[in-house]
Parts: structure tokens; sequence; C-alpha cells
């Protein structure tokens, strides 16, 4: 079977180079040569971050988790 390609037009073309140039500077800027992410001394910053986040939006799950099986479920 042959292989297809999108015809995209000069408009698409320009989308997908745009897309393209994004792609390349987000690599630059965040990817190593092996695809891992570049951590640098932002790495503690954005993981402490993260972790508060998490703990946050855990936090609230558990309240609602409580919540509901204190309106609406019993022990046996």
């Amino acid at each position: 079977m042959s292989e297809y390609k999108l015809k995209t037009g000069k408009l698409g073309e320009k989308i997908v180079n745009a897309y393209k140039g994004i792609e390349d500077k987000f690599v630059d800027t965040f990817l190593e040569e092996d695809g891992s992410l570049k951590t640098g001394g932002m790495a503690e910053k954005a993981t402490s971050a993260y972790q508060k986040i998490e703990d946050a939006v855990v936090g609230g799950y558990k309240k609602v988790e409580n919540a509901f099986v204190d309106a609406f479920l019993e022990e046996d």
C-alpha cells in the first residue's frame, strides 16, 4: 500500500513551520541530548512547587472522599 502525506497548502505549511519552531525551542530549552529533562537549578524549586500542589490536591480529594463516605455510606 502506498504511503500518504497530508496536503498542507500555504497556510498549513506556515502552521507546521510555526509549530516546528516552538517544538525546537522547547527541546533546546528543556531537554538534554538523550531526551531526558534538563533540571539545572530549577529542579529543586519545580519539584518543591509540584509537591505542594500535589499535596493540596490529594488533601482536597481526601476531604471530598470522607464527606462522601460520611453522607452516603454506613458500616455493616
